[in-house]
């Protein structure tokens, strides 16, 4: 089981605006009654929990998430160069299906997101693929794959708990993390014993599009120019507080995991300049 304790020095983000911008703040994107009967439906299906497992040190797990740098050709070559050396590919959200369309067939697809539509995110089931789904998602998802390998996990940090305790005992272990499926990723994958990642669109910014594929509900979100370490990221709001986040998971729980993160977007340049970046939030 992962076991914390860090004492490493995080880095920081300074931010940079011509225009003076609102404080931003972040809610789920679904009403949290609704989560609670997600959670309350599915932990009745008898599914098999994600769990702790020993530390794989020898083993690298590819983690593909879904901005825009995936289609970089550099990042796409170094992609598919370790997946034809058999390093195992995990997706979350709509990364699954671009991954396929691609003939990289992922060994596992990570699902946190509670609304309906999402559940096109296991489309089409494989074979040999686990699909590692929150029990905040729609019952519809579940009920999709009742054919196909799913183990469920549990988001900590909510208010939700009293229902994963009568269901489960003690006997359950919530991941850890930020609001973003890719930060749960991390600790979920760290906690199935994998801590050396190898990251491929995880941007947390705008490079010409949102995503590396369709999709729509994130068009015409607000978008904010960002500067870090002498660098100009445009972000949406979701970008800017993932990016956050991240700093401050890394802050905490960075001496667990090793992390390449592949691209040229914000999150990378973040791992890349350390020292050269402020914590203290400056609207120039």
């Amino acid at each position: 089981m992962l076991q914390l304790g860090v004492t490493t020095e995080p880095p920081s983000v300074k931010i940079g605006e011509r225009v003076s911008i609102p404080e931003i703040v972040c809610e789920v994107n679904e009403d949290k009654d609704k989560i609670r009967e997600n959670i309350k439906s599915n932990v009745k299906l008898g599914l098999t929990q994600v769990k702790p497992y020993e530390t794989q040190m020898e083993k690298t797990v590819s983690l593909v998430c879904g901005g825009a740098s995936l289609n970089d050709d550099k990042v796409y070559a170094h992609l598919l160069d370790t997946y034809l050396r058999g390093i195992k590919v995990v997706t979350v959200n709509g990364a699954y299906k671009w991954c396929l369309d691609r003939d990289i067939k992922p060994s596992a697809q990570i699902v946190l997101d509670s609304r309906e539509f999402n559940n096109r995110f296991v489309d089409p089931i494989i074979d040999k693929c686990k699909y590692i789904i929150s029990s905040q998602c729609h019952p519809s998802m579940f009920e999709k794959l009742k054919e196909g390998e799913v183990h469920i996990w549990h988001v900590a940090g909510d208010d939700n708990f009293d229902l994963l305790k009568e269901a489960y005992g003690d006997d359950y272990f919530p991941v850890m993390g930020g609001s973003t499926v890719t930060s749960r990723a991390i600790h979920l994958l760290r906690m199935l014993g994998f801590p050396k990642l190898e990251i491929y669109g995880f941007d947390s910014c705008i490079m010409e599009h949102h995503h590396a594929y369709e999709q729509s509900e994130n068009d015409g979100e607000a978008v904010l120019n960002i500067m870090v370490s002498g660098k100009e990221f445009k972000c949406t709001a979701a970008h800017y507080h993932q990016a956050k986040e991240f700093v401050d998971m890394i802050s905490k729980t960075g001496e667990h995991y090793d992390l390449a993160v592949h691209g040229d977007g914000l999150i990378s340049h973040i791992i890349k300049n350390p020292h050269s970046l402020k914590k203290k939030e400056e609207v120039e």
